[in-house]
């Protein structure tokens, strides 16, 4: 957490630890309870800091957002350096998967702006949409695609696909809730929850191999 200034002169601070700021501000408490004049006082910037380097809340939030898009393929990219190279479709399939899935736990950021976008159809959730989802759909909905028509795969829409790779990541969200699972099935263990997961949904997808 950043501390606040009381007293002395302003700070000076960069447009990139502003926007870090006012990220996990968004985040935290969505785009109507987030207040820009609170987050220049936590900051120990004057009442006008903010609006001056980046316009309106509306413009600051989308200033945001695209601070957090960049930032999270960043991470899937990271990610994705760190596993091998895929034999096939159906391993890139997965490290793809994979990548997304840690990525999205290592930078929760961006996936709690979408949640709380999430619920009605909205001019932000459109945009967080065409910037952020429309380039992930052009990777996974290719793969799919491709697997399906080779019939390596079952047909999957790249709904379904996102759906169910967003229910892999809740015990990281629902904190609490997973907790209480500990006593019957142990404590949550990342990599460990990750793999497992991605081995039951790809016995799910794959079809049997046929030999005929």
């Amino acid at each position: 957490m950043v501390e606040i200034v009381r007293r002395g002169r302003h700070r000076i601070l960069s447009d990139e630890v502003i926007l870090r700021a006012a990220l996990e501000s968004f985040a935290a408490e969505g785009y109507e309870s987030m207040s820009v004049r609170k987050l220049n006082t936590t900051l120990g910037l004057s009442h006008e800091t903010v609006r001056q380097r980046f316009g309106s809340k509306r413009e600051l939030y989308y200033a945001a957002v695209d601070f957090a898009i960049a930032q999270f393929y960043e991470s899937l990219g990271e990610e994705r350096a760190l596993l091998p190279d895929a034999a096939n479709d159906l391993e890139e399939l997965r490290w793809t998967m994979r990548s997304f899935i840690t990525a999205s736990v290592r930078f929760p950021q961006l996936k709690n702006i979408v949640n709380h976008e999430a619920v009605n159809s909205s001019e932000r959730l459109d945009y967080i949409f065409t910037s952020a989802f429309e380039p992930g759909m052009v990777l996974f909905g290719g793969l799919l695609d491709r697997l399906a028509a080779d019939g390596v795969i079952y047909p999957v829409t790249i709904r379904e696909a996102f759906f169910i790779i967003d229910a892999g990541m809740s015990p990281f969200a629902q904190v609490g809730l997973s907790r209480a699972f500990d006593t019957v099935a142990g404590p949550l263990e990342d990599t460990a929850h990750i793999d497992s997961f991605l081995d039951f949904i790809f016995r799910g997808i794959t079809k049997p191999v046929s030999f005929s």
